[in-house]
């Protein structure tokens, strides 16, 4: 018979792991707004074409791509920030329960939050998809778009990206206090609700992401 040392001890994934994969997130969507901003308005006229040359590149693209890519940075980055919130908890779950086989239950309210993040990004593209419809009115004599529907166009764009990077900031949190919730419940149920707590406002930061989301959203008009 086993002796109560050589039971394994619950491990999870070390939080730094979390905190590294998120700055490293931020990292290069820095980097790449730098180049693009920075870097590339200083060359112009040098190496590459005037900047007003490539504004007008960009100003060409269809405003259902920059639509499409808010929609895609929307529930993509959800999704991301929630399965890692759900690794990173479900991990410790598995490996704190097999000490304490009674917080199983429990816990799992831990993963709940961390697929919400999936659901606040889910509930967003489809209200940002609802914005995108071409129609007779969102083109000029000539068949052009309108400058109001490219306008449109980048606010989802830039919801999107403001949705889904808190998103994914805020599994990542949920998954991180989820998986030390685990973790304290297994030596000390007390700590269960005083960590709950932590978590539950951890998991409001998507909720703050999806309101600015919205109100980004709510003024662009269907096309």
């Amino acid at each position: 018979m086993p002796t109560e040392t050589e039971i394994p001890q619950p491990n999870r994934i070390p939080p730094d792991e979390s905190m590294a994969f998120l700055k490293t997130l931020f990292q290069s969507i820095g980097s790449l707004l730098f180049v693009i901003f920075v870097v590339l308005a200083i060359v112009c006229g040098t190496v590459f074409p005037q900047f007003e040359a490539l504004w007008s590149i960009l100003a060409n693209i269809s405003p259902f791509a920059w639509g499409g890519l808010g929609t895609g940075a929307t529930i993509g980055l959800s999704i991301l920030g929630a399965a890692w919130g759900i690794l990173t908890t479900g991990s410790s779950i598995a490996g704190a329960a097999i000490r304490a086989p009674q917080i199983r239950s429990k816990n799992l309210i831990s993963i709940i939050f961390c697929e919400a993040v999936a659901i606040y990004g889910i509930i967003m593209a489809i209200i940002q998809t609802g914005k995108m419809e071409d129609s007779a009115k969102s083109r000029g004599p000539t068949g052009a778009y309108k400058p109001g529907v490219y306008g449109s166009a980048y606010m989802i764009f830039c919801s999107g990206v403001t949705v889904g990077l808190g998103n994914a900031a805020c599994g990542l949190a949920v998954g991180v206090v989820g998986s030390s919730c685990a973790i304290g419940d297994a030596a000390n149920s007390n700590l269960f609700v005083k960590v709950l707590v932590i978590e539950i406002f951890a998991s409001a930061l998507g909720i703050f992401a999806i309101i600015v989301g919205i109100l980004q959203t709510q003024h662009t008009g269907t096309w």
